[in-house]
C-alpha cells in the first residue's frame, strides 16, 4: 500500500466564496480530512467550490464524501459546486463495466 496524501488549501474571496483546492489521493484514508472541511463550512452562507485539479485518484469514500456534501448544501439551499475532475478519473470504469 502507497503512502496516502491529501492537501486541502483554503481560500475565501471578498464576497465570502469558499474555494477548497484539493490535490492528493482523496480516498478511504484521506476521505476524511475533506469531509471535516466540508462539514466545518456548512454553516457558512457563502457559495463553496471544490477544486480537483490536484486530485490523482478518487475512491468510493472520496466520491461519498463530495456526493454528501452536494445532497447536504442542496437540502440547506446552499451554493456547491466541484470543480477540475480530470478527464482521465471520470472515464475509469469498473472492470464489471467492461
Amino acid at each position: 500500500m502507497g503512502m496516502e496524501r491529501l492537501a486541502v488549501e483554503f481560500e475565501r474571496d471578498d464576497g465570502g466564496g469558499v474555494l477548497l483546492r484539493v490535490s492528493g489521493r482523496l480516498e478511504h484514508g484521506t476521505a476524511p480530512l475533506l469531509d471535516g472541511v466540508l462539514h466545518a463550512l456548512r454553516s457558512d452562507r457563502g457559495p463553496v467550490t471544490v477544486d480537483l485539479s490536484d486530485v490523482d485518484h478518487i475512491d468510493s469514500h472520496g466520491l461519498d464524501v463530495l456526493l454528501a456534501a452536494e445532497a447536504d448544501a442542496r437540502r440547506r439551499r446552499a451554493s456547491m459546486e466541484v470543480v477540475g475532475v480530470r478527464e482521465s478519473l471520470r472515464s475509469k470504469r469498473s472492470p464489471l463495466e467492461e
